[in-house]
């Protein structure tokens, strides 16, 4: 595992990129909508995680042909968003591209090795994930060692009937099986609120070439389109390999790979390891639960002298962990500039945010604080993109995530969503000694996961039959 000196010094694999030709605008109109939006206008959304019968490649390529049309592409202007009546998106896994395309169209050497070899594809990959004991693949409803996926369409609608009226018309045929659909609601029909109760959704890059990039110039989240787009130069002035695949070298241009992890939310173990520790005071529970995740439920940080809209804060000025803690959710999920070297010149955000992930989740299960009967069980679908799994998602997973010495500390793994096991530990650094709180669990258990390319509409259309590269709308 490597270390935070490894991670300031950590630099691109020659063999992945290669240097930007010429630099060129965004084809917007080219990308699929996930990467400028999470659809926050449509409150439903169901995951349908489809699996290619053996011989049913054409009768998929026809499938595909009548549901190109509808994919929905980035869309720069919000009003053009919230006037669509339904969005849908594809991905696809790389057994998915492999089952639809004839043999020698596709190979594992065109696509990167975290994609084709899937999410549970080698020991390595599971320790660095966290997906071992009760997270084994081997135990997951789907993905992994359990029932394999080719396909995941996701739609969006406003409201059920909505959705259910649009999914009649993508509803796979004969040749394709529905290995588990998951129906999940928006953050804005959560009240802003994950299960755990607090607010979410508050800090994600923008992409250069985006409304928001124009608008927020000198942001810190400020990030590459290469670093999450095939096809533009990433923070290190490189293009990350574009997969080719349909005897086309840049098939890949405009698409991004996907990130899917089935989430469940122990809500009430949560709960107890609150009050276990923080006795009968509600202002000790709270404060308690706002130094693991490094805000408070409003989604306050604790970093010294910010508000709760304020999210241009760095961890440099909280260096010791004094208002967030140095093992906290937030800072180890981003830690900002907690890396930066002060001995050095500044650096730029875009220079900086070289791991950012583009996080496009949605909750599944009642919020427990609905209204409505019912309980069940509670989680997210945490859906991310990134041009780089390696030096993105599992380098934050790995690094950051479940890294017992991440800035320093001993014996630790993230306090909400590693890899703890009972015996973990959580530290909260404070004058004259710090606290370490014991009996850290696993809040949050996988249920299913695997690795998606999202292609492109011209690539989607090539996989199609060149039937379309989509854009229509229902």
């Amino acid at each position: 595992m490597q270390t935070n000196k490894t991670t300031l010094l950590e630099k691109t694999l020659p063999d992945k990129t290669t240097p930007p030709e010429e630099a060129k605008l965004p084809e917007w109109g080219d990308m699929q909508g996930l990467v400028l939006s999470s659809y926050p206008a449509m409150n439903q959304a169901s995951y349908l995680l489809l699996r290619i019968e053996d011989g049913a490649a054409d009768r998929v390529r026809d499938w595909l042909r009548k549901v190109v049309p509808f994919v929905t592409p980035a869309l720069r202007k919000p009003h053009q968003e919230a006037a669509q009546k339904q969005n849908l998106n594809i991905a696809f896994t790389f057994s998915g591209l492999k089952k639809l395309l004839p043999a020698g169209w596709c190979s594992d050497v065109d696509f990167a090795r975290p994609f084709f070899e899937g999410i549970a594809g080698s020991e390595h990959r599971q320790r660095i994930l966290g997906d071992l004991g009760q997270n084994d693949p081997c135990k997951w409803e789907w993905g992994g060692c359990r029932e394999p996926v080719d396909i995941l369409l996701m739609a969006y609608g406003h409201g059920p009937q909505s959705l259910d009226s649009a999914l009649e018309k993508w509803r796979p045929v004969p040749g394709i099986s529905c290995v588990r659909q998951i129906d999940a609601t928006s953050l804005v029909e959560m009240g802003g609120r994950e299960h755990f109760g607090f607010a979410d959704g508050l800090s994600q890059p923008i992409l250069t070439g985006s409304r928001d990039a124009e608008r927020f110039p000198e942001s810190l989240h400020l990030t590459e389109l290469g670093e999450i787009v095939l096809g533009y130069p990433n923070a290190d002035g490189l293009i990350t390999k574009v997969p080719s695949a349909c005897h086309d070298e840049k098939f890949g241009e405009n698409g991004s790979y996907l990130v899917v992890r089935h989430l469940q939310q122990k809500v009430d173990a949560f709960d107890r390891f609150l009050d276990t520790h923080a006795g009968p005071d509600a202002l000790v529970r709270e404060h308690l639960a706002a130094k693991i995740i490094g805000r408070g439920r409003d989604g306050t940080p604790l970093v010294p002298y910010t508000n709760r809209d304020d999210n241009e804060f760095g961890f440099a000025e909280d260096q010791y962990g004094h208002g967030c803690p140095l093992g906290a959710h937030i800072r180890r999920a981003n830690p900002r500039d907690s890396f930066a070297n002060p001995n050095a010149a500044s650096v730029t955000a875009l220079a900086m945010n070289k791991h950012r992930i583009v996080r496009r989740g949605r909750a599944y299960g009642r919020p427990r604080w609905s209204t409505q009967p019912g309980e069940g069980e509670r989680g997210l679908m945490f859906i991310c993109l990134n041009a780089d799994i390696e030096r993105q998602f599992e380098f934050i997973q790995g690094d950051w995530i479940n890294n017992t010495g991440f800035a320093g500390l001993a014996s630790e793994r993230d306090p909400l969503v590693g890899c703890g096991n009972g015996h973990s530990r959580f530290t909260i650094q404070a004058v004259p000694a710090p606290a370490v709180v014991t009996g850290v669990e696993a809040f949050v258990t996988v249920r299913g996961g695997e690795y998606f390319f999202l292609p492109g509409l011209r690539a989607l259309g090539r996989l199609a039959g060149d039937a379309g590269a989509g854009g229509a709308h229902v």
